[in-house]
């Protein structure tokens, strides 16, 4: 009966160790390449290209400043193939961004840009889940998809990006 205080107390101790354990999440984006804080961009594949010039000469001097800007004009025509990244999901497990490319309002592609599992058994799990994820996608042609049982994490995740990505394209 002696050790019943010292076996309860320990138990405690171990148990709020435990409980106030955290994990670290990655704050930056190092494995998509870009700076923390950084989104990706989109370009349209074809479309019309506007070229604006400015021509600034300072008053006080010989040299003169002259900039030229681009801008990509959004495309209209319905059957275009863009393609558009969704935002870098950091989950429980890992990691995951997605491109998506569509060719008018129909999904035609969809892969992933940034897929880091934090350890052997989720890289196994998102191996073998996201094949089944985009063939939900281009069957659906939305990202209201059931996702894959075993790979919760994975699936959410997937649809965050891919929802992102969507919501970018202007698809539903």
């Amino acid at each position: 009966m002696r050790r019943a205080p010292i076996v309860v107390a320990a138990t405690a101790a171990g148990l709020a160790g435990l409980l106030g354990f955290h994990t670290e999440q990655p704050g930056s984006n190092v494995l998509s390449g870009l700076p923390a804080g950084t989104s990706p961009t989109t370009t349209p594949s074809s479309g019309d290209k506007a070229t604006a010039s400015t021509t600034t000469s300072p008053t006080a001097g010989p040299t003169s400043i002259s900039s030229t800007t681009t801008t990509t004009a959004p495309t209209t025509t319905a059957s275009a193939t863009r393609t558009a990244l969704g935002t870098d999901v950091q989950y429980r497990y890992g990691e995951l961004e997605l491109e998506v490319t569509v060719s008018g309002d129909r999904i035609t592609n969809v892969q992933p840009v940034v897929d880091t599992a934090f350890d052997a058994r989720s890289y196994q799990i998102n191996s073998y889940a996201e094949p089944q994820l985009d063939s939900q996608v281009l069957q659906a042609q939305s990202a209201n998809i059931n996702g894959v049982s075993g790979a919760t994490y994975t699936s959410q995740a997937y649809v965050e990006s891919l929802q992102a990505a969507l919501d970018k394209l202007g698809v539903n």
